[in-house]
């Protein structure tokens, strides 16, 4: 198990998760949705990085969600 902090909008929530949980896991999981009210296009950034969907979430990190800007075919 892994504490991590996510941050979206104003607010962030500091949860346990289990030590293979990855960026994509984070972005899809509704216990997180829930409790930030974020929806299914964002992206993860880690001192303003952005994460790709596999990696593993580090012990401790904070991770910023953002709403991604739709893109047109």
């Amino acid at each position: 198990m892994k504490k991590i902090t996510v941050e979206y909008g104003v607010d962030s929530v500091t949860k346990q998760v289990e030590s293979g949980f990855t960026f994509g896991d984070l972005q899809e999981s509704d216990a997180f949705k829930a409790a930030l009210g974020y929806g299914d296009n964002t992206k993860a950034l880690v001192n303003g990085i952005e994460q790709n969907r596999g990696t593993l979430i580090p012990d401790g990190a904070t991770v910023r969600l953002e709403t991604a800007a739709n893109t047109k075919a």
